[in-house]
């Protein structure tokens, strides 16, 4: 697997290098016997593993881990303490897909070679703040892909990391402070437009310079079929009525116009102070 961001996240096993992931919908579980095959791919820099218990994880990391750059952690709910991957140097990329126990992240100032890290559907993670020890971490994803309950405590965390690129696709952030972000080192910030009002976001944009990415631009489209019949939707942010694609476009125009408004009014207030 050539590991780049673009193709880490798509979930299909035949993009890695060795792929031990049990057909059980749950993940099944993976024995040490089983881990034990990788002896026989020296040169494989990607895995990607199902199943594990706390014993198996362990067993992992320690025996094979520094022998990958990349490690998709799909479907190991029976993990509850990450901190073995403190100790992988050459790790560049972690991917874990539901969790049940984890309630810490780990302490990453010894993952200098750690640029990428997505979690996601970690029921009992609700805290972001050890992300802060990863001295070259670039991208961070974290939320829900199946569930819809993920909490965090806050986004604060982020200030004072290297992180340049933070998708959020969780259920709340409890302090409801997303402004902090704007003191953060973040350029590209990927996030439901549903959750902000349209002068919250407007305000956020405007507060992050040449800031990039899906949160810039303020709706996403959607689109229904019914009776061969397809209808395209413009959902708009929190408190906006959601406009049909060629039937509401000049409201569509307008809203567009009032956006970038108050992009460019929050701007000046700023660039005044």
């Amino acid at each position: 697997m050539k590991v780049n961001l673009s193709n880490f996240e798509i979930f299909d096993r035949t993009l890695f290098d060795v792929s031990i992931i049990q057909n059980e919908i749950g993940g099944g579980t993976t024995e040490l016997d089983q881990l034990k095959h990788i002896e026989e791919y020296p040169n494989a820099k990607s895995l990607i593993v199902s199943g594990l218990n706390q014993e198996s994880f362990e067993y992992l990391i320690k025996r094979f881990g520094n022998q990958f750059e990349a490690i998709s952690f799909w479907k190991n709910k029976l993990i509850s303490d990450l901190s073995p991957l403190s100790d992988l140097s050459n790790i560049k990329y972690v991917h874990f897909f539901f969790n049940q126990r984890v309630v810490n992240l780990w302490d990453m100032k010894h993952n200098e070679n750690l640029t990428g890290l997505a979690i996601y559907d970690f029921s009992k993670l609700h805290s972001i703040e050890k992300v802060v020890t990863a001295p070259n971490l670039e991208y961070f994803s974290i939320g829900n892909l199946i569930c819809s309950k993920m909490e965090i405590e806050s986004l604060k965390p982020l200030i004072n990391s290297s992180i340049s690129h933070f998708a959020w696709w969780g259920n709340k952030v409890l302090d409801n402070d997303y402004m902090c972000l704007a003191k953060s080192h973040i350029t590209e910030l990927d996030m439901n437009i549903a959750r902000f009002k349209i002068d919250e976001l407007a305000r956020l944009i405007a507060s992050i310079p040449n800031l990039k990415g899906t949160i810039t631009k303020p709706y996403r489209e959607g689109s229904v079929i019914v009776r061969d019949k397809r209808t395209t939707y413009y959902f708009l942010c929190k408190g906006k009525k959601r406009l049909v694609k060629g039937k509401d476009d000049d409201r569509f125009e307008k809203y567009l116009i009032d956006f970038n408004n108050l992009v460019e009014k929050y701007r000046t207030e700023l660039s005044e102070k």
